[in-house]
């Protein structure tokens, strides 16, 4: 039988369809604050602070009077408890449908506004006394009410209902009257409406509010908007109609991700911001982007826009923002006539184009922040993708990891078949080591597999296995889809010094190096080697996987490595600096340790080895380096 839960509006219960009535006092107050977070551990001291609003007399007590109140809570629920004991604390087992509020914030991120707002049977929790709960949960989620009914305002501005507004709107701005997002659509449904004056009038009254309750002049974007209803420009018409969709279609095999979806769709259900997606090449974030911008596309109800920025094209050189902005314009109709003949006046026309409207723009493969800054208008949602961080913008960021093992098996099997895979364990699982999580090398591997049905994936495996010829495997087909190609467009980028320690990082026999480890085997100054290395993480071609420890994803140290066995003439001398360089620091360590002698070395060019500034930091790297010892007397030994 099912159970329902509602927490927007009065406490609510229902099983079976009927009403179960929850104790007053505290046991409300437990409900009330573990559905607020439903599905989260809720720390005993945190509901502590709750259930006493701001903490209680006697913490000792607390603790054994809340363990009270669960039995009781849980007694009262009967077949409809959804109260679990986790670690530290309690959490609510509900699924996502029998909860208003999950059911509230999965059709808000569908664009489903009026559908999400109906579900509001008043003041959240009103029955449920307590002042901490209420301060610390209930008032965001007010906060969230009014954002998602916000953007259904945008919608319905957006498609032309803005006579239906007026009303509505003039009564949000009596109740919230500081808040200038009401007093912008207000504004904007009066224009609209062919009453200039009074939207005029809306600006006059809402300035006075602001300078007598906060003492403050409107904020920017209320502002311009009574600049531009001044003067009566165009871009401000009733007419909307033009929602461009400029998304690709999905692909059928994007797999896993839940993590980074679900942080999209927060940041989106948010409001307006840029959020950055970034990894290094072939990891899936245009795949992961497209495919969250197509699930949510019908929540941007102003338009949907993509553009392909080709900052790491091997073939082009980047889209310049002006174009782009071109394309743009293009997409939403605006008359060539009208269209300026400056990059900065065209960038001014986009975003009064744009301006008012629920709009999501996808900015793939960008380059850098310069390339991106013009095609960011204020109130989009703005997702970039990028090999490099974006550190300039001031963005959310998301970077995304290779898939696990489970993921990578299901997007072979996604790809091939299941009828394919089936009964291939063991071929399966070598392809997955091979490809080491990363989605293109899985998709090119699959691609090899079904242009060759007759092969079975152990042949596959056995093919790819060889490690010398790997990448020369992986670049069978086009152009586009071959590895090494991908990686080129990262690589070429580089400035001389980090392009020759990216190469040589990937011969040296440790597959993880500190600064001071890779300035040996590059031969330069730890200086130099320190920047550089802070340039390849940037582009996502080495990772800091450790506190001052880096390395390169399988298949990159692969592609360094046939890069330096071409472009490298030091390639040996690089290992018998690493040796050296390892050799030196060993002794530095050895020498904290009690009855050791370490016998000095030669000194060498390039080569400066670590210190030690006591016993447990010497003895804690070479507890560290130990399998790394293991992997240099084997290359040695070569």
């Amino acid at each position: 039988m099912t159970t329902e839960f509602g927490v927007l509006g009065p406490l609510e219960v229902r099983h079976a369809g009927r009403p179960v009535a929850v104790p007053a006092g505290k046991a409300r107050v437990l409900l009330a604050a573990l559905l607020l977070r439903v599905g989260e551990v809720v720390t005993a001291d945190e509901l502590v602070e709750r259930l006493w609003d701001g903490g209680a007399p006697d913490p000792a007590r607390a603790r054994a009077t809340l363990q009270m109140t669960v039995t009781r809570l849980r007694r009262a629920l009967g077949p409809a408890n959804a109260v679990r004991t986790a670690g530290g604390g309690y959490l609510a087992d509900v699924r996502a449908e029998a909860l208003d509020l999950s059911r509230f914030r999965a059709l808000a991120d569908a664009g489903r506004y009026a559908e999400a707002l109906a579900l509001w049977r008043g003041a959240p929790l009103s029955d449920v006394r307590s002042d901490a709960l209420h301060r610390l949960e209930v008032v965001p989620l007010e906060e969230e009410r009014l954002s998602v009914l916000a953007r259904r305002v945008d919608a319905d501005l957006a498609a032309g209902a803005a006579h239906e507004l007026v009303a509505e709107l003039r009564s949000l701005t009596r109740a919230h009257p500081l808040r200038e997002r009401f007093l912008v659509q207000l504004m904007l449904a009066l224009y609209r409406s062919d009453r200039q004056a009074e939207a005029l009038a809306a600006y006059r009254a809402a300035r006075e509010v602001l300078a007598a309750e906060l003492g403050v002049e409107p904020g920017r974007e209320l502002r311009e908007l009574h600049e531009r209803i001044l003067v009566a420009p165009p871009g401000l018409a009733p007419a909307r109609s033009v929602v461009p969709h400029l998304l690709p279609s999905r692909g059928p095999h994007f797999v896993g991700r839940e993590a980074a979806l679900a942080e999209l769709s927060a940041c989106a259900r948010a409001g307006p911001g840029v959020v950055v997606v970034d990894g290094m090449a072939g990891i899936g974030k245009t795949a992961l982007a497209v495919h969250w911008a197509n699930l949510a596309a019908e929540a941007f109800t102003g338009g949907r826009l993509y553009v392909n920025l080709r900052g790491f094209d091997a073939s082009a050189e980047p889209v310049e923002p002006d174009e782009v902005v071109r394309g743009f314009l293009d997409a939403f109709e605006v008359p060539p006539a009208r269209v300026p003949p400056t990059s900065r006046a065209q960038v001014a026309l986009f975003r009064r184009t744009v301006a008012g409207r629920k709009l999501l723009v996808v900015l793939d493969n960008a380059r850098d922040a310069e390339q991106v800054r013009p095609l960011v208008p204020e109130g989009a949602f703005v997702v970039v993708t990028s090999r490099h961080r974006l550190t300039g913008l001031a963005a959310r960021s998301i970077t995304l990891d290779p898939l696990d093992d489970a993921r990578s098996r299901e997007l072979l099997d996604r790809r091939l078949g299941p009828e394919r895979v089936a009964g291939q364990g063991a071929a399966t699982a070598a392809l997955v080591e091979l490809c080491a999580g990363l989605p293109l090398a899985l998709a090119v591997v699959a691609a090899r597999a079904a242009v060759n049905p007759h092969f079975t994936l152990a042949h596959v495996a056995d093919e790819l296995a060889d490690e010398q010829d790997l990448l020369g495997h992986l670049g069978a087909g086009e152009e586009d889809a071959r590895l090494w190609t991908v990686f080129s467009w990262s690589y070429r980028l580089l400035g001389p010094a980090a392009a020759r320690v990216f190469r040589l990082l990937g011969r040296h026999p440790v597959p993880t190096a500190s600064v001071s480890a890779a300035a040996a085997v590059a031969g330069l100054p730890v200086p130099d080697a320190a920047a550089a290395i802070a340039e390849l993480v940037d582009a996502h071609l080495l990772a800091e996987h450790a506190p001052g420890r880096y390395s390169a994803h399988p298949l990159l140290r692969r592609y360094a490595a046939e890069l330096s066995a071409t472009e490298d003439d030091d390639a040996d001398h690089a290992v018998a600096r690493a040796l050296t360089w390892y050799a030196h620091t060993a002794a530095n360590a050895v020498r904290w340790l009690p009855d050791q002698v370490a016998e000095d070395l030669p000194a060498r060019d390039c080569v400066r080895p670590d210190e030690f500034a006591s016993a447990a930091e010497a003895s804690a790297w070479l507890e560290s380096e130990w399998d790394g010892f293991a992997r240099l007397v084997r290359a040695a030994t070569r």
